[in-house]
This record gives structure tokens, C-alpha cells and sequence, in this order.
């Protein structure tokens, strides 16, 4: 599925760069808490490898993981895990450096949305660092909500907890949805 944007980036649920996007994520994250990075992935903590190791089991569906490649070279991703049958997660968003400014996220987020509502979720949630302030800049404007915390085992960083609720009608992946008229996409 191609989504249109600038230079038309493809967002795909083939796994071939997952773990090196994962990987990036994960020393974007360690840079922007002020924590050394990794220089391989034989390094990451344990809480890193849940995903990062076997990404095609975490990201199972009713999960995805959804791959950006922009003129031909991975751009981003995401990954979406249903926490119950209403409730799916948002995990991951990072658009590498190189790509940012072309629509990747808001691409990704939208193919996100139509497949959670397409496997029965209602609403997506997710958390974020506070300092990502362009993260939840798009997160607002697809029309998220702040929350309290979500889960109990959030760990030891701060985060900001966002939900969105699902519109009923269908979703087309590659409209976002209108925050104004409570989650119908705009069109």
C-alpha cells in the first residue's frame, strides 16, 4: 500500500527493517534521557529486547508492525499490540532523522489506525516522553487525548499517556482522522 505524501513513502508490514529501526528507537530514546546508547544490539537491556529480538512474535496479529521506506530506504516504523479486544497500542513511532518532515509519522499512524480498527479496537493509547514535544504535537493533532497512565508497570521514566477513541464507520489508512468530529476521518 502506497500512501501519498511529498515523495510517497510505502508503508509495509514486511519486517526486513525492523530491528534495525527498533534499534534506532531505542538509542534515540537513550540520547534524548540522557543515558549512554548502544553500539550493538547484543547490548540493549532486557527491556529493550522484548521487541527488538523477535519482533515478528511481539508484533503478532492481531498486532503489526508497519515499516515506512521512503525512495527506497527505511524511513520508520511503528508497531500496534492489542492490549484487550477494545484496546490497542501504539508502540514505538520513530522516523529516522533523514526522513522527518515528509509526513512518515502521520502516514504510519493513519495505516496504524485502520488496522486496529479493522482487528476490533476501539480506542489506542499510548505513552510518550514529555520531551518528544513534536511526538504529541502529532498526537493532538490526530486527535488524542491526555490520560492518566494507562498501565501499572510504566517504568521508571515519566511519561505522558494519550488515548484516542476509534470512529464506528470504516477507516481509510490513508486519511487522518478529524480530532473535531471525535475520531471520523476528515473528508
Amino acid at each position: 500500500m502506497t500512501i501519498a505524501s511529498d515523495r510517497d513513502p510505502t508503508i509495509s508490514t514486511d519486517l526486513a527493517h525492523t530491528r534495525d529501526l527498533l534499534f534506532s528507537y531505542y538509542n534515540a530514546t537513550a540520547d534524548e534521557t540522557g543515558h549512554p546508547g548502544w553500539e550493538s544490539p547484543e547490548q540493549l537491556p532486557p527491556w529493550c529486547r522484548v521487541d527488538h529480538d523477535d519482533p515478528a512474535d511481539f508484533y503478532a496479529h492481531p498486532g503489526a508492525y508497519f515499516t515506512a521506506l521512503l525512495d527506497g530506504r527505511p524511513a520508520g516504523g511503528v508497531g500496534v499490540h492489542l492490549l484487550d479486544a477494545d484496546t490497542a497500542e501504539v508502540k514505538r513511532l520513530y522516523v529516522l532523522p533523514h526522513a522527518r518532515g515528509h509526513g512518515i509519522a502521520q502516514a504510519l499512524m493513519a495505516r496504524l489506525h485502520a488496522h486496529a480498527h479493522r482487528v476490533g479496537a476501539r480506542r489506542v493509547v499510548l505513552d510518550c516522553l514529555p520531551q518528544r514535544t513534536g511526538a504529541i504535537n502529532l498526537y493532538r493533532t490526530l486527535g488524542y487525548r491526555d490520560i492518566a497512565p494507562y498501565r501499572e508497570d510504566h517504568g521508571p521514566l515519566p511519561l505522558a499517556c494519550f488515548e484516542l477513541t476509534l470512529p464506528t464507520g470504516p477507516i481509510n489508512p490513508i486519511d487522518p482522522i478529524d480530532p473535531t468530529t471525535h475520531g471520523n476521518p476528515i473528508g
